[in-house]
């Protein structure tokens, strides 16, 4: 019973240490900021109300610069926050991917 114990207080402390060096990557770090500004954004904007707005509305393009232009300080700072994080986010998994499955441009096909 003791061995099985220390095992998992032992497994305990290696995943500990896994999740705590994958914690600390700019990845990580970014999405962690995107659902925190995505949590602020749905505490002061109606999700439902808007897709509802956005299917009714002939020009979804017009409807988002209107509604942009006719909100708080607030929630614009935040949804340009959020668009920022999300494009750095993306720019930041594009160069991960291409790190990871380098292309074969330049190779000698495989016969």
């Amino acid at each position: 019973m003791t061995i099985f114990t220390m095992k998992n207080r032992i497994m305990l402390g290696v995943y500990l240490m896994y999740c705590m060096r994958k914690l600390k990557s700019p990845f990580a770090t970014e999405i962690f900021t995107l659902a925190i500004l995505g949590i602020a954004l749905s505490l002061f904007v109606s999700i439902p109300s808007v897709l509802s707005n956005v299917a009714e509305s002939s020009n979804s393009a017009r409807y988002f610069a209107i509604a942009f232009s006719h909100t708080e300080t607030l929630v614009q700072s935040l949804i340009i926050l959020a668009f920022a994080t999300m494009v750095f986010s993306l720019r930041n998994f594009g160069s991960i991917v291409a790190l990871r499955h380098p292309s074969s441009v330049g190779r000698a096909p495989l016969s």
